[in-house]
């Protein structure tokens, strides 16, 4: 009888960690990445294995090298604690690449808060010079890739988490359209030194202030005035895809609901 208690108590213990686990950790907001991540969907915060295999296709965030940029993380489980070192990385992958090229890389530090939502300033690609030399652009000027977000979460505890995003440099600004969307950031991060040299330390900006996430556009569109797409194109960016869009949030209460139930059943088999 004892061995039995013993037992479902593991098992209730093993139940509460793993349903814990997966609630973590970060991705991008902006740009729009492959698969979802903010305070509403999160299936997008919880990958566990680099993400920028496949070659770019479909709908893409146009980025102009020639300006300053500014991500968009949401970092739903912080792991953070009084000794972790735990770290961000933004590499960009040449369409069909496996080699990464870094944007930027920066401590956690001030970043910890759980369920928040960060900026993070970046100078000009084009301030870049090694970087650049790296980029390969077509003969339309652009050049099509993948940003892949790293969080190393390992010291505080988690584990190494990714989110990608399809994208298309180019050397003239995207147009904000009305189908374009705006976030509200808890605070910004800047990493900006005037050479591309986004690396290391940064300043915080701890106000809140709205950003603005331009929608996806079409692969190949070069007219500024096409490459607005309509609103479920932005929240939606793999079309018709299980891995983004607006899921119902009553299953996740159906679910929270259901562990809470087997949990409650367990005890009562201890009693």
């Amino acid at each position: 009888m004892f061995l039995s208690k013993f037992l479902l108590l593991a098992l209730i213990a093993f139940l509460g960690i793993s349903y814990n686990k997966v609630n973590a950790n970060a991705g991008f907001l902006k740009p729009i990445p492959k698969i979802r991540c903010d305070d509403t969907e999160t299936k997008g915060c919880k990958i566990r294995h680099p993400c920028h295999g496949p070659e770019v296709e479909g709908d893409v965030n146009p980025i102009n090298v020639n300006s300053p940029y500014e991500f968009a993380i949401f970092q739903l489980l912080s792991k953070q604690n009084a000794t972790s070192a735990n770290t961000y990385t933004v590499q960009y992958f040449n369409d069909g690449d496996t080699t990464g090229h870094q944007l930027l890389t920066f401590n956690q530090n001030d970043m910890n808060q759980s369920s928040s939502f960060y900026a993070v300033d970046m100078d000009p690609i084009s301030n870049n010079e090694k970087l650049m030399s790296n980029i390969q652009f077509d003969e339309k000027g652009f050049s099509f890739g993948t940003l892949e977000l790293t969080f190393d979460a390992r010291t505080g505890g988690g584990s190494v988490y990714y989110s990608c995003a399809f994208v298309r440099l180019q050397k003239f600004e995207p147009r904000i359209g009305k189908n374009s969307f705006i976030v509200s950031v808890d605070s910004t991060l800047i990493l900006t030194d005037g050479k591309g040299d986004s690396l290391g330390t940064y300043e915080t900006d701890q106000t809140k202030k709205n950003l603005t996430v331009p929608s996806l556009i079409a692969h190949d569109l070069t007219f500024e005035g096409s490459e607005i797409k309509n609103a479920d194109d932005e929240i939606n960016p793999n079309k018709g895809g299980d891995d983004s869009g607006h899921k119902n949030n009553s299953n996740k209460l159906f679910l929270s609901i259901a562990f809470i139930g087997l949990l409650s059943s367990l005890l009562l088999l201890l009693i």
